[in-house]
């Protein structure tokens, strides 16, 4: 995950991750929520 995110910021690129891991989820800028077919 490291080697990914430093690629992308050194291309000034996204990274889109789907996750349910808390964790990997708190590595991001922003966090995007989906319930019930529903973004929050």
């Amino acid at each position: 995950m490291d080697r990914l995110l430093g690629q992308a910021a050194d291309r000034g690129a996204a990274v889109i991750v789907v996750t349910h891991d808390p964790e990997v989820a708190a590595r991001a800028d922003r966090v995007v929520t989906i319930a019930g077919g529903r973004t929050r």
